[in-house]
């Protein structure tokens, strides 16, 4: 009998032994109790100590040394507090939302802090912030939300990319799960080529980059896609011009697929808006897509394997006018990245990509009819190590790109007569970078960035190059010294080396832009950076201001109106090589008031580049300098289904060259220009209005409808300037005449969005 009491109490034992073992570590993940959703950056604290932690991107969270008796705080902005005694943890633990009146919720505004950034001029976007966007013709734009702060202007309507501080759309580096996407817009700037529904964070940078970071000049944007969940869920839209579906589907507990799709049909709605003008016109027709698949693998507890494929492409063509012009382009992406965590402190990437771009233009401009196509084709490794320590952060590692680009491809006929034109060869190079940054304090109020990033660069030679080989050496550095809790002031230095050279066509607003890589002849461009930047922050206002100067060696252009390089035999023959100095002032302000939160940002800024070459040596405005840029956001929630937006926008116009006519000598076309970017675009402005009313939640269904006015008093900015001719071939002298089209006139649309 003794001993079954022994072996009772012994085995007694051991469950008390067993249970406090268990509750020593708590691991365990937070959902939204109404989406069952995962919720990220949920505060979880032990009560009356100040041990706590986060939950991360997956919900989870772990807290070490817990005693059965401690109670845990769960809290998070927008839901309610929630108080667990740590016996009575499960693995899965709910929060529901909070339900009180927007004004007693104080949110931050639409980007993240400053006061925490070492650099003046890196901006972090998460899904809350993209949110928080108005919509425009039914759509939250990532990359719009890039261009609503200051310094970054959308090029003009009809072209592609944006412009950071005077440089072209070829100096912006945009990485898509650290791959390269070459062009970043749809047609007229109106889409994005990112479907905003799949990202997850967008971290955008135009001084201090990372030193893992290079080959351009003027930005870095990294977009980050969704975390693929634990959970099955959809989101989607239907609307008039555009419909989008997003799929996250778990497969099992190591498989996840995120899918993502997104189509305009701008001609179906066509003969309900019979406009005479633009793209409704019912000589003209366009439609875009993209497409994303993503499979995520967690191969162990520490680590894990995703593989994304990525697809768009945009079709146009105009028949206005007596024209006949076709444009195609489109990225296709695929890559694998495979992330390693050794332990809390130290973690691991790495990365290995294809990226390809195409465009093709055909058209009958001038006295000829042309086809012209180009593209660019990138193969990409790359591997890093990030050590993460109180006191320190440390990034090191090392990257290879295969690089190949065809600078143009033309086929013409003047008079149903070939012309022969000398096609370019592929042009081919490799670059082999080594990089390290280094954050650390050297006080409570001062805070050091450094980096420093190597680049081997070697072409290839083909019968118009001979072979080269360029180094480079890049420092970085950044100040932020915060003298009080809510002010600080930031410097940074930066110096850049690209290897591409974009050539515009300067007459024309679309993407038909030439690219061509470094030679012997046609060095390596090199920008040299620095910027000083003021930031204050309260609870619910953000001000921040930055001065920049930015001065760009070896920046090419065509030393004539660049419609005749189209048909040139050697397209190095007329690209000449000087350098421009960007300098201007940018300030930004978002406030909260109760219901209201409201975003301005104002940019002055100059940019002039000089050639020896072009308008007598002197300095002449880029194509690319804005001197005013303005644009407001206003959001204004009336009640907890009706959301107001209000979006305005102006920026001063794009200079271009304006041809004069065309001369016939010895048998051969010459177009004559006026000096350079002489003539500017209208200044572009619009005003765009949204109301968003969302309907009650049904289970895990939620949707609401969404009206958008688009350009609300219809103001014609230019998409394109065209020029027609009057005489033909046989003439020695032909009349060049200009036509400025719209594209986009006031448009309302009516979206309906989901998710469930």
């Amino acid at each position: 009998m003794n001993t079954v009491k022994q072996i009772i109490l012994l085995l007694v034992l051991a469950l008390l032994f067993n249970k406090t073992q268990c509750q020593n570590i708590i691991k365990a993940k937070v959902f939204d109790f109404e989406k069952n959703t995962v919720l990220q950056d949920v505060s979880i604290r032990v009560q009356g100590t100040k041990k706590g932690t986060y939950s991360n991107t997956e919900g989870i969270f772990i807290l070490e040394n817990i005693t059965p008796d401690n109670i845990l705080v769960f809290s998070k902005i927008g839901y309610e507090t929630r108080l667990i005694n740590a016996q009575n943890i499960n693995k899965k633990i709910y929060l529901e939302q909070e339900i009180k009146a927007l004004s007693e919720v104080r949110l931050r505004t639409f980007s993240s802090s400053q006061l925490k950034k070492v650099t003046p001029d890196q901006i972090y976007f998460s899904k809350q912030d993209i949110n928080r966007l108005p919509f425009i013709l039914g759509e939250k734009d990532v990359i719009k939300l890039i261009q609503y702060t200051p310094g970054v202007q959308q090029a003009t309507e009809g072209q592609a990319g944006f412009i950071v501080r005077g440089g072209n759309s070829s100096m912006n580096l945009t990485l898509l799960d650290n791959i390269y996407l070459h062009n970043t817009a749809h047609l007229g700037g109106l889409f994005s080529a990112i479907n905003s529904d799949f990202v997850k964070s967008l971290e955008f940078s135009k001084g201090g980059f990372d030193a893992r970071f290079g080959g351009r000049v003027s930005s870095i944007t990294d977009i980050k896609t969704l975390k693929t969940t634990n959970t099955t869920n959809f989101s989607g839209s239907l609307g008039l011009l555009s419909a989008k579906l997003t799929g996250n589907i778990k497969v099992n507990e190591k498989h996840n697929i995120l899918l993502s799709g997104r189509r305009t049909y701008f001609d179906a709605v066509k003969p309900f808006i019979k406009s005479q003008d633009g793209i409704l016109s019912k000589d003209s027709n366009y439609f875009l897509y993209d497409f994303l698949a993503k499979h995520t693998f967690k191969t162990s507890k520490k680590g894990q394997l995703e593989t994304l494929f990525y697809s768009t492409k945009d079709d146009f063509f105009d028949k206005t006018k007596g024209r006949d012009r076709q444009l195609d382009w489109g990225n296709i992406l695929i890559g694998t990245t495979y992330t390693h965590k050794f332990s809390e402190h130290l973690t691991s990437e790495t990365a290995i990509s294809n990226s390809l771009y195409e465009f093709s233009f055909a058209s009958n401009d001038v006295i000829f009819d042309y086809n012209v196509t180009n593209s660019v084709n990138i193969i990409n490794l790359s591997h890093h190590f990030k050590w993460k320590l109180p006191k320190y952060i440390l990034k090191i590692g090392a990257s290879y790109n295969r690089n190949n680009i065809l600078p143009k491809k033309v086929r013409a006929t003047v008079n149903n007569s070939p012309l022969k034109i000398l096609n370019q060869d592929v042009f081919k190079y490799d670059d082999v970078n080594i990089f390290g940054d280094w954050e650390f304090s050297i006080s409570e109020k001062t805070k050091i960035k450094t980096g420093l990033r190597l680049t081997l660069f070697k072409n290839k030679a083909n019968p118009l190059i001979n072979s080269a080989v360029f180094y480079s050496v890049e420092p970085r550095l950044s100040i932020k010294h915060q003298f009080k809790a809510n002010q600080a002031f930031k410097f940074s230095y930066q110096r850049l080396s690209q290897f591409i050279h974009q050539a515009s066509i300067d007459s024309f607003s679309l993407p038909a832009d030439f690219f061509v890589i470094s030679t012997d002849a046609v060095k390596p461009q090199v920008a040299n950076q620095a910027s000083l930047g003021y930031v204050y922050e309260t609870n619910d206002l953000q001000f921040n201001s930055a001065l920049y100067f930015k001065n760009v060696n070896n920046y090419s252009e065509f030393a004539n109106g660049s419609i005749n390089n189209i048909f040139s035999n050697n397209i190095y023959t007329d690209i000449v090589l000087g350098h421009f100095n960007a300098f201007g002032l940018e300030l930004s302000a978002s406030k909260k008031i109760d219901k209201l939160t409201a975003q301005s940002a104002l940019t002055l800024s100059r940019t002039f580049a000089k050639f020896n070459e072009i308008n007598q040596g002197q300095y002449f405005p880029t194509n690319f300098d804005r001197p005013i840029n303005i644009n407001t956001i206003v959001n204004y929630k009336l009640n907890n289904k009706v959301e107001l937006g209000v979006l305005f926008l102006y920026t001063s116009g794009q200079n271009y060259t304006r041809p004069r006519d065309i001369r016939i000598i010895n048998e051969e076309p010459i177009i004559n220009f006026e000096s350079k970017n002489a003539s500017r675009y209208p200044s572009y402005h619009r005003l765009d209005l949204s109301c968003t009313y969302a309907f009650k939640p049904k289970g895990s269904w939620q949707s609401k409808l969404n009206l958008t006015l688009y350009n609300v008093y219809n103001n014609k900015n230019p998409f394109q300037i065209t020029f027609s001719t009057d005489g033909n071939a046989n003439d020695a002298f032909v009349e060049i005449i200009e036509t400025r089209d719209n594209l986009f006139p006031f448009l309302p649309t009516i979206n309906w969005l989901f998710s469930f």
